[in-house]
């Protein structure tokens, strides 16, 4: 029966699909991951489209107001040409009035040295008698000079006048307004990207332009280092921000990016985690329940064999005492009728809790291999290396007795009846080694750690159970292990049992 062998195959099978679930998750998952890597990119460059256009509207703006700021400039010079024409005709006191279409562009008009001679377009001025103005006059004009270069009028030989003028209220409207567009610029590019970390880095002049993630006092190799871990993410995106004037947006992905990409891993962790435990748990609660039906078989086995064999023993010695057969048949039968008293006993003790006592094994083995040496193919050389002196481990006999039957007929089996089984006894510091040899075909290293679980068998009609009885009783009942020592195709296999040493005897 290769019921190890349908098991293995299902293991394989469940094993593939479970493989083919995990390989579906990563696959969407990173298709999913791509898909938004793309689209925040994407979304990058659509920001940087809309900067490009803001900064288009900024130059615009700069350059409608140096325009202006120019056009106000100009007409200053006129009104101080046309000025200068009327002082030239001793008409000091029509200077400005000659200016009359100047209705916005606040003018002071004074002597050389200052002297306050007349205003225009500044209504404070109209407010405070002529003789008080001097005073304002003094903290104005030179806040004025500061914005503008007063113009001087030469009216008269070395007679100097000049007019200091500040910029019109539109004027000042439209740098307001020019300020606030700015602002919004870098605020609308820090709300856009909120769930990006970016750093907007001007690339001519080295200065920080917006970010998320540092300010403006951020030490400049904290500043390098961010943006170097930023670049090796993502390449950074180029913004041409006017004529001899462009910036970089350095960007981290996003939180929900990050967390798209690593959390069907941990969820794939906590999953498999779980699986394993649950495994486990219901392989404990399958092998205990296999453990009592076992035990269960085994003693009502053991049960069922008593009453025939009691029965048998009894009409021996009633044929023995009617004298109706040869006295070694009779002898023959009682030690047939013994190995099963031993076999039935064996299963009896299956499952319970049974007497280990501490036995020389040199004895045992002299003893019990005299008796299997009938029981395997002729052909089959046995030898031993157990030396003489007592060597005292806890066994009990008929249950071990019984593992190393299963492990010798396995071993004649391997070497199909013809070939050469050795035993062999060493101690270690507490512990006793039992090394069984033969030299049949081996075994493959692929199922060495296998061939001690229930219903493993190369066997057609085997049922796999005799060296997964052996690891019960060896480990189970003695505390000791078993295992393939070593196994070579077509030189053979070693199978090595350990027990504790009896360190009192």
């Amino acid at each position: 029966m290769k019921l190890y062998s349908k098991k293995q195959q299902w293991k394989k099978i469940l094993a593939l699909v479970g493989l083919g679930i995990v390989v579906l998750i990563v696959f969407l998952t990173s298709r999913a991951v791509n898909n938004v890597k793309k689209a925040e990119l994407e979304k990058i460059q659509l920001w940087s489209e809309a900067i490009k256009k803001k900064a288009k509207l900024v130059r615009l703006t700069n350059e409608a107001f140096d325009q202006l700021a120019q056009n106000e400039r100009n007409k200053v010079w006129l009104w101080a040409k046309a000025t200068n024409e009327v002082l030239h005709k001793k008409e000091f006191e029509f200077a400005l009035e000659i200016t009359h279409q100047n209705n916005s562009i606040p003018l002071i008009l004074t002597e050389q040295n200052g002297k306050y001679i007349n205003h225009k377009n500044i209504d404070l001025l109209n407010q405070i008698p002529i003789l008080q103005r001097q005073h304002l006059i003094d903290s104005l004009c030179p806040i004025w000079s500061t914005q503008n270069n007063p113009i001087e009028i030469n009216y008269y030989e070395d007679k100097v006048q000049k007019i200091y003028y500040s910029n019109s209220e539109k004027y000042f409207e439209l740098y307001v307004l020019r300020d606030s567009l700015l602002n919004s610029f870098s605020t609308d590019i820090m709300n856009n990207i909120a769930q990006l970390p970016v750093i907007f880095w001007s690339a001519e002049g080295d200065t920080l332009i917006a970010s998320n993630v540092i300010n403006s006092s951020t030490e400049k190799e904290a500043v390098d280092i961010k943006k170097a871990e930023m670049e090796r993410d993502n390449d950074p995106v180029e913004i041409l921000l006017g004529e001899n004037h462009s910036g970089k947006i350095y960007y981290h992905d996003s939180a929900i990016l990050f967390q798209l990409k690593y959390f069907p891993l941990i969820i794939l962790l906590v999953i498999a985690f779980f699986l394993l435990i649950s495994y486990w748990l219901f392989s404990s609660f399958r092998r205990a329940e296999q453990n009592q039906v076992w035990a269960g078989m085994a003693k009502e086995t053991a049960h069922q064999l008593g009453t025939p064999l009691s029965s048998l023993q009894g009409w021996i010695e009633i044929l023995r005492d009617k004298d109706l057969g040869d006295e070694e048949a009779f002898s023959e039968m009682e030690k047939d009728i013994n190995r099963l008293t031993m076999v039935s006993e064996r299963f009896s003790k299956i499952g319970s809790k049974v007497d280990i006592v501490p036995t020389d094994l040199v004895g045992f083995f002299n003893t019990y291999l005299e008796y299997m040496q009938k029981r395997i193919p002729k052909s089959v050389k046995l030898t031993t290396d157990i030396g003489k002196e007592s060597v005292i481990a806890k066994i009990n006999t008929p249950l071990f007795s019984w593992v190393i039957e299963n492990i010798m007929k396995n071993a004649a089996d391997a070497m199909e009846g013809d070939g050469e089984l050795k035993i062999s006894l060493s101690k270690s510091s507490a512990e006793l080694h039992i090394l069984i040899e033969d030299n049949g075909k081996g075994i493959s290293s692929s199922v060495q750690k296998t061939i001690f679980e229930p219903g493993f068998t190369t066997k057609e009609r085997g049922w796999g159970l005799g060296l997964s009885l052996a690891k019960r009783i060896v480990e189970g009942q003695h505390g000791g292990r078993i295992l393939v020592k070593y196994s070579k195709k077509d030189v053979g296999t070693g199978i090595e049992i350990t027990l504790p040493l009896d360190l009192n005897k």
